[in-house]
C-alpha cells in the first residue's frame, strides 16, 4: 500500500486552518461598552449602603397612575425597614404600596401602611421564623409605590428622618445616603 503525498493539498489543508485560528483569535476580544445608563445604581453617584427612588424623574399627565420603587443599593442584611417618604400631596395621592423582592423569603413579608398628607410611613418586616434567615443584603428593589396625580407641578420625593432599616437582632443599619425623586404632572 502506498501513501501519496501531495503538497497542494497539505498547503490548502494548512491554509484552511490558518483561516480558522485566525479568525477565533480575532473574534475573541472583549467588548468595550460605555455603561453610561443613568439608571443604572452604579452610575447615580450615591454612597452606599443608600437608598433611591427609580426611576429618578417622572412625567406624567393629570389623571395618571405612576409607580416609583424604593431601591436599596448594597445594603447590609436587612430583617426589617421603615421608609418616612415625604411627597406634595396637592399634586400626587398614594393609591397603593407593594412590598418587593427584597423583603421576599420563606414566608411573606409584613406591611403597615400609613399615608398623612404629604407623609407616607412604610413599614416592611419580615415575619419571625427560627428554622430560617429572615434577612437579605444587595441591590433590590424593596417596595413599589403607586401614586394618582390630581394636580399640575412637581412633587419631590424624599426620605425623612424617620427612615431606618433594622437586622434580624432589631439594630440600626447605616445607611450613607438617601436619593430623592421627582414627579412632574403637567
Amino acid at each position: 500500500m502506498s501513501i501519496r503525498f501531495n503538497s497542494i493539498s497539505t498547503f490548502n489543508t494548512f491554509k484552511t486552518i490558518g483561516i480558522y485560528i485566525l479568525a477565533i483569535i480575532f473574534s475573541c476580544e472583549d467588548a468595550n461598552y460605555d455603561l453610561d445608563n443613568p439608571f443604572d445604581p452604579s452610575n447615580m453617584d450615591l454612597d452606599p449602603p443608600a437608598l433611591f427612588f427609580h426611576p429618578t424623574e417622572i412625567n406624567a399627565s393629570m389623571g395618571e397612575s405612576i409607580s416609583v420603587e424604593v431601591y436599596g443599593l448594597k445594603l447590609d442584611s436587612s430583617a426589617g425597614a421603615h421608609f418616612d417618604i415625604r411627597y406634595d400631596w396637592g399634586s400626587v395621592t398614594v393609591d397603593s404600596v407593594i412590598p418587593g423582592p427584597f423583603f421576599t423569603g420563606t414566608n411573606e413579608p409584613m406591611e403597615i401602611t400609613v399615608d398623612e398628607q404629604g407623609v407616607l410611613d412604610v413599614f416592611i418586616y419580615f415575619l419571625p421564623d427560627l428554622s430560617s434567615n429572615q434577612s437579605k443584603s444587595g441591590t433590590w428593589s424593596i417596595a413599589t409605590i403607586y401614586f394618582s396625580t390630581i394636580s399640575t407641578g412637581e412633587s419631590e420625593l424624599l426620605f425623612g428622618p424617620n427612615t431606618a432599616l433594622r437586622n434580624a437582632k432589631n439594630e440600626p443599619l447605616t445607611i450613607n445616603e438617601y436619593g430623592s425623586g421627582y414627579i412632574y404632572v403637567e
